[in-house]
């Protein structure tokens, strides 16, 4: 088995889809404390697609809003400007991950990063985490494995065939036939993409020093990464529920009604959101 050269990955990350200009703009935009909600709802406006799937997004049992949202200013006005962003990185993410699912595998991975975008954001908020950025971050958890999967499918098949027979999870795999697992990859993307050095970092892993250097948000996704698995809300290639370091696990102290709401809330949010996204 011959591994990836950093010239493979470096062509796999330039071949995927830069994020719709609009999104790239939006984190922009939100890094100044100036931007007003006129701006902000003008910007995203200008995409109808986009528009329309961040309305739906606010107006499903995602967020249980009392009343109906029927603009994006009106959305931004009470949701904040941190949620929209992350409703719009949503629906960026959703035209890239839709454009490319040409397999089964490239759908179970998008209704997978759904899940646990769902229950990272529920976890952030039991635990007074940010929320955005942990639903955003499980959106992208795993993207360096849909880089993979698109632009070298055999040997793809290769990680699986081997994970089927060590009965191994698929990052074991990934390092033993291709020599990288799918979060080297996914960070390379990420930075591509310009996104926060506090979203990248939640791809570190723990010998990356994540737990300490990065707080709580790397163990926010790899706990959500677990919670979406337990759910069996998708039919992964691997479907065996990640093991979580103790050190992780541990930071984040849950407790049993904190699992319990998390669990409730990601199977209540899943159906609908998966619906707005196009995922299966």
């Amino acid at each position: 088995m011959i591994p990836l050269t950093k010239d493979e990955i470096s062509e796999a990350v330039l071949d995927l889809p830069a994020l719709p200009h609009i999104v790239l703009e939006l984190f922009r935009a939100l890094d100044k404390e100036d931007v007003d909600a006129n701006f902000l709802s003008q910007k995203i406006s200008y995409d109808q697609a986009l528009a329309a799937k961040v309305l739906g997004l606010a107006n499903s049992s995602f967020y249980g809003m009392q009343g109906k949202v029927g603009s994006i200013a009106y959305a931004v006005a009470v949701l904040g400007f941190g949620c929209i962003r992350s409703l719009a990185t949503a629906a960026g993410l959703a035209q890239i991950f839709s454009g490319r699912a040409s397999s089964e595998l490239h759908a179970q991975l998008w209704t997978h990063a759904i899940a646990t975008a769902l229950a990272a954001r529920s976890l952030a908020k039991c635990i007074g985490e940010n929320e955005d950025q942990a639903f955003i971050a499980g959106l992208l958890h795993n993207i360096g494995r849909l880089v993979l999967i698109t632009h070298y499918p055999v040997r793809y098949q290769d990680v699986l065939s081997w994970s089927s027979a060590h009965d191994a999870e698929l990052s074991l795999a990934e390092v033993a036939v291709l020599g990288v697992d799918h979060k080297l990859v996914g960070r390379a993307v990420l930075t591509r993409w310009k996104f926060p050095a506090s979203i990248v970092a939640t791809l570190d892993t723990v010998a990356q020093g994540a737990p300490d250097l990065h707080g709580k948000a790397a163990s926010v996704i790899v706990v959500a990464d677990a919670i979406a698995h337990a759910l069996d809300l998708q039919s992964p290639p691997d479907n065996q529920v990640p093991v979580i370091p103790q050190s992780q696990w541990d930071q984040l102290g849950l407790s049993e009604a904190i699992l319990t709401e998390v669990f409730s809330s990601t199977e209540k949010s899943f159906e609908d959101v998966c619906a707005i996204l196009r995922a299966p």
